[in-house]
């Protein structure tokens, strides 16, 4: 299988998702992609939260009525901050700009190249057939209608929210703060180009404690000042950092930079899943 991880430099640059010859990475970086399913925490976490597979017959009498805009049935406890991700079942997932387009727009992988899950975030219900999902693709903010069959849901009640300029970081769990601390952000001229994002990955480095930290979620945004970082296309990440110093500061080229106790709490205590949307203000 191809491979491809994230590599970045001493300045966080970008968290560019490379597709360098496997010089560069099965020997450096062989065994950092965490073999995670979407909602499936680290081996050795512990959660507090989760995601609940999507099925027909998840009946409940307490649940939302017929006329509820979601495909199942859903928990009345579990509307508030209700998000459906979409986990890809074949190996290729085709996104088309409009409904009933003839030309796809869009074809994704799956598995990613790192190794992982395909997944995206829901937006939209078209009925049992379609759904219009956020898409980890350049442009920024890109859009797509996909094919219900080829790709069964989960639902979480996780969120995210980074407010730059307060170099401050939020985790909502059922629209209840669960989590936040203090981070790094961009430099000026590398900014992190604010919108709606989400967790596409989890990897792991080889090593502890290295320049990237403990833990790196993707992000299914892109740097809009490097269109190419060490061979990849400058995609945006959420990791930790062996320079605790930096945190609270415009240190990097676009990534979010979290000391390393805190991207392991919302791995390995959270379990956080990818598919979580990531708001940038």
């Amino acid at each position: 299988m191809d491979r491809r991880t994230f590599l970045l430099s001493a300045g966080a640059v970008g968290l560019a998702a490379c597709a360098q010859p496997e010089r560069n990475l099965l020997d450096a970086y062989e065994g950092t992609n965490l073999p995670l399913e979407p909602g499936n925490p680290a081996p050795t976490a512990s959660t507090t939260g989760g995601v609940v597979v999507v099925e027909d017959d998840e009946a409940d009498p307490d649940a939302v009525p017929v006329e509820s805009p979601y495909p199942v049935s859903v928990p009345e406890e579990d509307l508030p901050g209700l998000l459906f991700m979409a986990g890809a079942a074949a190996a290729t997932v085709v996104a088309h700009q409009a409904l009933g387009s003839g030309d796809a727009t869009w074809s994704f992988a799956n598995p990613i190249a790192s190794g992982g899950p395909l997944v995206f975030v829901v937006e939209e219900f078209d009925g049992l057939d379609n759904f219009r999902v956020l898409l980890p693709t350049r442009p920024n903010g890109s859009f797509g209608r996909i094919s219900a069959p080829d790709v069964p849901l989960k639902r979480h009640n996780y969120r995210i929210l980074v407010a730059l300029d307060d170099f401050h970081l939020t985790v909502f769990d059922h629209d209840a703060t669960i989590f936040d601390t203090e981070v790094g952000v961009a430099r000026e001229n590398t900014p992190t180009p604010q919108g709606r994002y989400y967790t596409t990955e989890l990897l792991r480095p080889p090593a502890a404690h290295s320049v990237y930290g403990d833990f790196a979620y993707g992000l299914s945004g892109y740097s809009d000042a490097l269109t190419e970082f060490a061979g990849g296309p400058g995609q945006l990440g959420i990791h930790g950092t062996n320079d605790p110093d930096t945190i609270g500061t415009n240190v990097s080229s676009g990534c979010i930079r979290l000391r390393n106790a805190d991207i392991s709490h919302l791995v390995e205590d959270i379990g956080l899943p990818t598919g979580v949307p990531v708001a940038v203000v």
